[in-house]
């Protein structure tokens, strides 16, 4: 494990990836954009690090070995760790790409890929949190749910639902705006931060795990076909 400390207090982001000349490339590039980097070779002490050192930022590589990126990403996100997360994979198949989303992810990037896109990306996903940071405090009841977008917490029927950021994010922003259609362009845009790459299947697969964690009231979320979607609660 190495980590390297920038002046100052800085993001520190844990890159994991079993390639030296991905790890290498990715450390200097966030060093010259004054980021503190830590990086692992393996998946071996990647709790550890993330208990240890609870880095701000995490870069992972889906093809670790025995140690799968998916796998880690899964754990990271059943124990109640909403940092934010970015897939490395050498996958290009769109499936690939939608289980990593689907297991959590904030966004991905396929192999080999540019250092500039990876600093944007990061760079894009860091103004969304300060946006979301800087918000005022509020608290939603619509029917069955509430959400406090504060503690980022939502209660089903008065019980506490576990949501991913990205899946608070969406699931907030369609009740704030109960009735309101919003094109899968739209919420790509306002929840990943830019205009945004990603097939919009993503988007599909985030709703219907949303759907799931809203188990009876999983229609509440409404589709309407070719254009996007709503929540709509009497």
């Amino acid at each position: 494990m190495w980590i390297l400390k920038a002046e100052g207090d800085n993001m520190k982001i844990l890159v994991v990836d079993d390639e030296q000349s991905i790890l290498d490339l990715v450390r200097m590039s966030l060093i010259l954009e004054n980021y503190d980097v830590i990086t692992l070779d393996s998946g071996k002490d990647f709790s550890s690090v993330i208990e240890h050192e609870n880095p701000d930022f995490i870069i992972l590589d889906v093809m670790l070995g025995i140690y799968d990126g998916l796998n880690l990403l899964k754990e990271l996100r059943s124990s109640g760790v909403d940092t934010p997360v970015i897939l490395l994979t050498a996958k290009s198949q769109i499936n690939d790409r939608l289980m990593g989303l689907y297991c959590g992810a904030d966004d991905y990037i396929s192999k080999p890929f540019d250092s500039r896109e990876l600093i944007l990306r990061i760079k894009a996903i860091e103004k969304r949190m300060d946006r979301n940071h800087s918000q005022k405090s509020c608290v939603l009841s619509s029917g069955f749910l509430r959400m406090d977008q504060s503690a980022r917490k939502a209660f089903i029927d008065g019980s506490e639902v576990y949501l991913t950021k990205k899946e608070f994010d969406v699931l907030f922003l369609l009740v704030k705006n109960n009735g309101t259609v919003f094109r899968r362009e739209e919420l790509l845009t306002q929840v990943w931060g830019y205009d945004s790459s990603i097939d919009t299947r993503a988007l599909d697969a985030l709703i219907q795990r949303i759907r799931k964690k809203l188990g009876i009231h999983g229609e509440s979320i409404v589709t309407l076909y070719g254009i996007g979607y709503k929540f709509e609660v009497q």
